[in-house]
């Protein structure tokens, strides 16, 4: 009996296949793009088969594919915005299983699924655009990637030292580094690097999100640029931008052994509670336009929910999106080497299809914490998001921010020693032995106890 297809593309043979699951679309395309001397971009498209025992996933062997050929997806279906359908095959989709992503998203009315009026989206959110957002929005790129052994330091958490840094902020103006690679994955590998952080002594890198990102149109039209990479594109791509190199995974791939080599781990600060896609008014690059029902939270009638102040909220509740997001975390740790995750806002990662938030219950997190792989990687929860604050609530072995000794700590450096009065000290003892009144059931080391944090 044949193997179920790998979502994604894999080359295989004398080809690569190429698969996606989409179950509610009624037609899915692939779209392989070729470049002429003269630079121009040449497509062609191809139709997926649903499977006959899973009409969810759709794939399609396609011969004489090889590594680094560009792609995406057109998908087309019902368009019933009012009940969160948005099929449109006019827009390229993204994959949100490539590793690599090629380009940047355009400042265009075209990337919008519905006939927008400008780059912020506004426009008829009931009409659908025929405008073709091809070249608007980066192709996916094919590689060949798989698992590796991995030397990890398997450091225990009563050892962490946890510093938290950005990939292009921590090395940039380090001068003891080569000036092509200040700033990039492979800095991060570098003696000097790693001298200071053994001078510190730091146990484990917590890079915040190295994800392929863009920026917020409202950041755009204001002149400015995200910095800080909370706004993904793709769970799985690695930001171009932070490389020295034409091969990013590769490049990072030596970073951490080297820092493996050290005996410090590496941590990645994950942004699986919302994407770049927005509100109802936002862009249509990925999820969107393959199931925006599967893979965001809507209301009852059709309104998708914000509880990250994003503009959407991942529907972690559904099976689509558990999967995806499980997919992600082992790609990062088999593929990538990384020791374990910050998730950031992980309250929205614990609600279920109401947006109801529930750690102790939630299918992504007990999936996660039973998982044979993922088990063994560090796992810390930023236990809140806009809507609700769940610190103290999630099960072993999960991790949390604990806010509670930052604020602590503060108040006690804040008392009136010129009068006396000492309002923290009480919670300050609390707070460094371990918060008992939150952890109480699992111990001291459940508490991750920061003092700042970027941006803060």
């Amino acid at each position: 009996m044949r193997a179920r297809p790998r979502l994604g593309s894999h080359i295989e043979g004398d080809g690569t296949t190429f698969s996606l699951r989409a179950p509610r679309a009624s037609r899915v395309e692939l779209a392989l793009f070729a470049q002429d001397s003269s630079g121009s971009w040449h497509e062609t498209r191809t139709p997926l088969q649903p499977l006959a025992d899973d009409p969810s996933l759709w794939s399609g062997h396609i011969m004489g594919v090889g590594i680094g050929q560009r792609y995406g997806y057109r998908i087309d279906g019902r368009w019933d915005p009012a009940q969160g359908l948005h099929f449109n095959p006019a827009k390229l989709l993204i994959d949100p299983y490539a590793h690599l992503l090629d380009g940047q998203v355009a400042d265009d009315c075209a990337i919008f699924a519905h006939h927008a009026n400008d780059e912020l989206g506004t426009g008829d959110l009931d009409t659908r655009d025929i405008r073709n957002s091809a070249e608007l929005i980066p192709f996916s790129i094919v590689t060949d990637f798989k698992a590796r052994e991995v030397n990890r330091p398997n450091r225990p958490w009563s050892e962490t030292v946890i510093y938290e840094a950005h990939v292009e902020g921590f090395t940039k103006l380090n001068a003891s580094l080569p000036e092509k690679i200040r700033g990039t994955y492979a800095a991060l590998g570098e003696s000097s690097t790693i001298s200071y952080l053994k001078n510190l002594g730091v146990s484990a890198l917590e890079l915040l999100p190295i994800h392929h990102f863009t920026t917020e149109p409202a950041i755009k039209a204001r002149g400015r640029e995200n910095f800080w990479g909370y706004n993904p594109i793709s769970f799985q791509a690695l930001h171009p931008t932070y490389s020295a190199t034409e091969d990013p995974i590769t490049e990072l791939q030596n970073s951490i052994d080297a820092l493996h080599d050290a005996g410090i781990e590496v941590i990645l600060d994950l942004v699986f509670n919302h994407t770049a896609e927005g509100g109802k008014n936002g862009a249509m690059l990925s999820w969107r336009g393959i199931d925006s029902l599967a893979y965001y939270l809507h209301d009852d009638n059709g309104e998708i929910l914000d509880f990250t102040g994003c503009g959407n909220t991942i529907n972690a509740a559904d099976p689509m999106a558990q999967e995806l997001i499980l997919d992600s975390l082992l790609w990062w740790s088999e593929v990538i080497g990384v020791d374990g995750f910050r998730f950031d806002l992980t309250t929205s990662l614990a609600r279920d299809a109401k947006g109801n938030p529930d750690p102790r219950a939630s299918e992504l997190i007990t999936k996660i914490y039973h998982d044979p792989i993922l088990s063994q990687r560090k796992l810390i929860a930023e236990p809140w998001d806009v809507a609700g604050y769940s610190l103290g609530a999630f099960p072993k072995p999960w991790r949390e921010w604990n806010d509670r000794y930052r604020d602590g700590v503060r108040n006690f450096w804040l008392s009136q020693h010129a009068t006396g009065e000492h309002p923290g000290v009480a919670d300050l003892a609390r707070r460094v032995s371990g918060s008992d009144d939150l952890f109480h059931e699992r111990g001291p080391d459940a508490s991750i106890n920061f003092m700042s944090t970027i941006p803060d």
